[in-house]
């Protein structure tokens, strides 16, 4: 919402002035500041590395939404739930650009999404690459642009 008000006021103060403005002036602090600074130095996108796996059923946060927000943000979908135990799942070298650099998140690139008002919780999952998050979670992050930190 408070991004639409801030597209309207730049929008209008282009019309009046009969010039394009900087959008800078009318952009929303935090996520979207952060999101246009990564688009123009070309760093890798919020979900770069990232997998995500959609469990159970999605009302609150639409399901075929989520997955366009992750391609959106450079992620991939998986078809099939990840297994945290498997070697071939601890093995893969890729970091997530995005999480705090002092967290042990950077390391983990396989999410398990599930709705948090559903009622399929998968069994509590926080292993090496493989970690369980709320929908909930996944879109704070869209809005703040950034991998924030998930309770233990």
């Amino acid at each position: 919402m408070d991004f639409l008000f801030t597209l309207h006021l730049g929008v209008k103060a282009c019309l009046r002035r009969k010039v394009c403005e900087q959008e800078e002036k009318y952009e929303i602090p935090e996520g979207p500041h952060r999101s246009r600074l990564n688009r123009e130095q070309l760093l890798p996108k919020l979900f770069d590395g990232c997998y995500f796996y959609l469990g159970g059923s999605f009302k609150h946060h639409p399901k075929d939404n989520l997955i366009k927000l992750v391609t959106a943000g450079g992620g991939q979908i998986l078809s099939r739930k990840p297994k945290p135990d498997s070697d071939v799942t601890q093995t893969i070298n890729t970091v997530a650009y995005h999480a705090r650099p002092d967290s042990d998140q950077r390391f983990c690139t396989q999410y398990i999404i599930y709705e948090d008002l559903s009622n399929y919780h998968p069994e509590r999952v926080r292993q090496g690459k493989v970690w369980k998050a709320p929908s909930s979670w996944f879109i704070d992050c869209v809005m703040s642009f950034e991998l924030l930190p998930l309770d233990s």
